[in-house]
């Protein structure tokens, strides 16, 4: 993998469209920003489990319910970035990253920067045309994803310098500032983001995705650029939308990406309930950079009232780094350097949890590897450690794949214990996830009610002393079974239905 030099920046005083929490990027490097992370329990201890069919637990163990019928949300899937970097990964983190076979985290979403002839990504790369430079210097990655049955989106940090009311990429420098989209150049912006789609079609992949603007709430001292809600309605419905749609590769819009989710209703509310904008949407998104936690405890992002519940719902950007020597990000990101442990892992497990409760379609962590010292990637900065909450996203991302549904489980059975559950019916594939946050093993019963026939489960956990490691199946009888959850773990069920299910009466909400 190819790094970037990291060029350190001096501070100034943002400037935001409304107050929020202190940016990420206030003060540290183009590349970003570093930090750390406590732990979310006081002791991690060896883990040692045990199959118990049902009824044999020494232990008495509560239900889990999982009703295959009450079909929720689907998945587009989990991932992060390559942002940022001048060439793609090395073949084998291609493989580590986005392979589904044994160790491999299988993550199926791929965020990439649009070239921006500047600084994110851009390394000078115009699309003021469609070519083959224009697909950027990551397409390597691009296609290893797609190779695995991934998705690709794309994020522009800011328009180029010729567009710019302050004739800078970074939207803090020139004059005027804050830096913006100048209104004169709406129309030729939304054919450099077209010709970026059409570029990378051509090098045989396609962008799945495609949004706005990166945190346009905020004046940052990097590569960015901020709007309005207004601004962001008007170029959605008037550029952005008929030229993306009328383009041919399928790309979806999303929007408004602030870097918290308090600011997802006022800054992409304009859009979201104007039919002529929200028209051309495919979906919401936000970081999730105000995320707090209390004990297991996460707190909820539920789509904004009146926003349409037929387009996908993602989170986009999420870390912990830095603010000068402050910690910032989620509230349980504090210090700076790089924690891999499975304490930090588990804080992550609760987030994604939570956001799966929150009927959320993506979920996706910042960098793949990170740029800094620090916990802004699921890999180290020098390509040597992976961090445990990587093989958490993995307990996700490889088994439940774009196209599956989360259907409903008993989501807190037993103080210390989470579950949820996805199903594909075109297989017959049950998932099922489950978290001990607990210093100790927890026996936990799992019954299935309306759902096809299962004879065995295959358990997959990641813990102190293993890593996505496959464990012997799990007989299953009568539709239940009972589990001991190792210490400070998570684990995943899979399998496939032995009998085929009966006709389905669906309940509950479908989110395409």
């Amino acid at each position: 993998m190819s790094h970037l030099a990291s060029t350190k920046k001096s501070i100034a005083v943002p400037v935001f469209l409304s107050p929020i929490p202190p940016p990420k990027e206030l003060a540290i490097s183009l590349e970003r920003r570093p930090s750390t992370h406590r732990g979310l329990l006081a002791a991690i201890l060896a883990p040692t489990f045990f199959l118990f069919q049902a009824g044999s637990a020494s232990a008495q163990a509560q239900t889990a319910t999982v009703n295959w019928t009450n079909v929720h949300q689907v998945i587009d899937g989990f991932g992060a970035g390559n942002v940022f970097y001048s060439s793609s990964m090395s073949s084998a983190n291609q493989q580590l990253f986005f392979g589904t076979g044994s160790g491999q985290l299988g993550l199926s979403l791929l965020r990439v920067a649009v070239p921006n002839n500047g600084d994110s990504g851009g390394f000078g790369i115009s699309c003021a045309t469609v070519s083959t430079a224009c697909a950027g210097q990551v397409v390597g990655d691009m296609q290893a994803i797609a190779a695995n049955g991934g998705r690709i989106y794309a994020t522009p940090f800011s328009p180029p310098t010729i567009y710019t009311t302050n004739g800078n990429t970074v939207c803090s420098l020139g004059s005027p500032t804050p830096g913006q989209l100048a209104s004169s150049h709406y129309g030729d912006f939304a054919t450099w983001l077209s010709n970026f789609t059409l570029s990378v079609k051509a090098q045989g992949v396609n962008i799945f995705a495609i949004d706005v603007q990166n945190e346009p709430n905020g004046c940052w001292q990097s590569d960015s650029s901020q709007y309005s809600a207004s601004q962001l309605d008007n170029f959605i419905k008037n550029n952005l939308g008929p030229t993306i749609s009328g383009n041919g590769t399928g790309t979806i819009i999303l929007m408004p990406e602030p870097n918290v989710y308090s600011l997802l209703s006022s800054l992409g509310g304009t859009c979201a309930t104007d039919a002529a904008c929200n028209n051309f949407l495919g979906g919401y998104n936000f970081h999730d950079y105000g995320a707090s936690e209390s004990g297991t405890t996460v707190s909820s992002t539920p789509l904004p009232g009146g926003w349409s519940t037929s387009k996908k719902y993602w989170m986009t950007e999420v870390s912990c780094f830095t603010n000068g020597s402050s910690p910032a990000g989620p509230s349980w990101c504090p210090g700076t350097g790089f924690h891999g442990s499975m304490s930090d892992g588990l804080n992550w497990a609760s987030f994604i949890d939570q956001r799966m409760q929150d009927s959320l379609n993506a979920v996706m962590y910042w960098w793949l590897i990170s740029k800094d010292p620090d916990d802004e990637g699921l890999m180290s900065n020098d390509g040597v450690t992976v961090a445990k909450r990587a093989y958490v996203f993995g307990q996700y991302s490889k088994f439940i794949r774009p196209g599956y549904y989360r259907i409903d489980a008993t989501h807190l059975p037993q103080t210390g214990v989470s579950v949820s559950a996805y199903q594909n019916t075109p297989s017959n594939t049950l998932v099922i996830i489950a978290t001990n946050y607990t210093g100790s093993a927890m026996p936990q019963t799992f019954n299935l009610t309306n759902a096809p026939t299962f004879s065995t489960l295959t358990p997959t956990i990641t813990s102190a002393n293993l890593s996505l490691a496959a464990q012997s199946n799990v007989s299953v009888t009568g539709n239940s079974f009972t589990y001991t959850l190792p210490a400070n773990s998570i684990t995943t069920f899979v399998g496939s239905a032995s009998t085929p299910a009966a006709p389905t009466n669906l309940s509950g909400t479908v989110v395409q």
